[in-house]
């Protein structure tokens, strides 16, 4: 929109504000050196120009850091979704469940979301950690249980995924295999906490 900068100040910054949406933002805790990951891009109304970013700023703040190191992921508390993946190896484990107490910045996270554990693949300590996870966050009022329809059996299926551009959207297909995955879910998560 070239006449864009001609717009009243006011009015621009309300659009600088608008832009701001709800996104999920992945973040792993990397214990062997103690910091915190994430694949999820920075909000791109951070780049756009010196305005927007000014904006932006009042929205978003440098988040997840440690004891040892800075925050360096971009997230807006009361708007963006945090998601913890399961980790591979060991599944939600010790670290999984004290993430709140190893990362800064997590106790205003309104909406978090984990993933969804085939029972095949739960490994024995997981229902108990992830219990002890969702209520670590005191002020979440959604917790979201990430499925994925091509999910494999194996523990090791998180490692070829690309978090980037993660969102959450109802599920679609055939209504009977959803209800048959929604009756799975409700007794795993039921099972779970």
């Amino acid at each position: 929109f070239p006449l864009f900068s001609y717009l009243p100040t006011e009015l621009r910054l309300q659009i600088w504000r608008h832009s701001c949406h709800a996104r999920v933002v992945d973040v792993v805790y990397d214990g062997h050196d103690d910091r915190c990951v994430s694949t999820s891009a920075p909000p791109s109304i951070l780049h756009t120009c010196r305005e927007s970013r000014h904006e932006a700023l009042r929205i978003y703040k440098l988040a997840f850091g440690t004891r040892s190191q800075p925050p360096r992921i971009y997230f807006c508390p009361e708007i963006d979704t945090l998601y913890i993946p399961r980790p591979s190896f060991m599944g939600y484990d010790d670290a999984s469940r004290s993430f709140t107490s190893l990362v800064l910045d997590t106790l205003d996270t309104a909406n978090l979301a984990i993933d969804y554990i085939k029972p095949s693949v739960r490994r024995p300590w997981e229902t108990y950690n992830k219990y002890a996870l969702m209520q670590s966050f005191p002020r979440v009022k959604e917790v979201y249980m990430v499925l994925s329809n091509d999910t494999p059996a194996d523990e090791n299926y998180h490692e070829d995924l690309d978090y980037e551009d993660i969102g959450l959207v109802d599920p679609t297909g055939d209504i009977m295999a959803l209800c048959r995955l929604l009756s799975d879910v409700k007794e795993s998560f039921f099972y779970e906490v």
